[in-house]
């Protein structure tokens, strides 16, 4: 009988550490779990930011073969000023057509290399290939629209870079896209898109993600 009351006695330390070591073991698979509920989370809420980006590109990319009559939502036909120098009073940006245009949107950009998402660079901006530099840029970007993107106002931009092509009287577009996710991820996409002879089609010439 002592024996037994003896034997007793190392068994119930022994159960309290088995249940000690087993509870540490639960909490470790669900610290696990959460730890790869929340990388799953940020990875999928980076791929939807990518693609908003890339949506946002297309959205640059109408922009620039607008035409110079656009229809509102009530039918009337009006004028789009993005595609219409307009006179010596006017002071809006637009997408030039010609060079004696693209000479005047420098002009009336002054200073700035970029007003409304249209720019047009004096020489090449070096930090122009880092997210970083256009991330602090939104104020000279073109705020995409809350009905073209499901996260609502100040959640993507883009810029469209306007350099004249050398020997050729066409134009090479550089299009920037930066998009905010859903938490704290962001996503910066840089394209070229050049014009063909027609008015309407052109090539993409490259696409790249942009980092620091």
């Amino acid at each position: 009988m002592k024996r037994q009351t003896h034997d007793s006695g190392f068994a119930l330390p022994t159960l309290m550490a088995m249940l000690a070591l087993a509870s540490i073991a639960t909490l470790l698979a669900l610290r696990n779990l959460w730890v790869n509920e929340q990388l799953l989370n940020a990875e999928a809420d980076q791929l939807r930011t990518q693609h908003k980006a890339q949506a946002v590109l297309a959205t640059a990319l109408a922009d620039i073969i607008g035409t110079t009559n656009a229809t509102s939502g009530s039918g009337e036909v009006a004028l789009n000023l993005r595609h219409t120098m307009g006179n010596t009073t006017q002071t809006h940006v637009f997408f030039p057509a010609s060079m004696s245009e693209y000479d005047t949107l420098r002009q009336r950009l002054g200073i700035s290399t970029c007003s409304a998402g249209i720019c047009a660079p004096n020489t090449l901006e070096v930090n122009a290939t880092k997210a970083s530099y256009w991330k602090t840029q939104t104020a000279t970007a073109m705020t995409v629209s809350a009905n073209d993107t499901p996260d609502g106002e100040n959640a993507a931009w883009y810029w469209v870079e306007i350099f004249p092509q050398a020997n050729a009287s066409g134009f090479i577009y550089r299009i920037t896209a930066l998009a905010n996710g859903v938490t704290s991820s962001n996503i910066v996409l840089q394209a070229v898109w050049t014009r063909d002879d027609t008015a309407t089609t052109g090539q993409w010439r490259s696409w790249h993600l942009l980092h620091d």
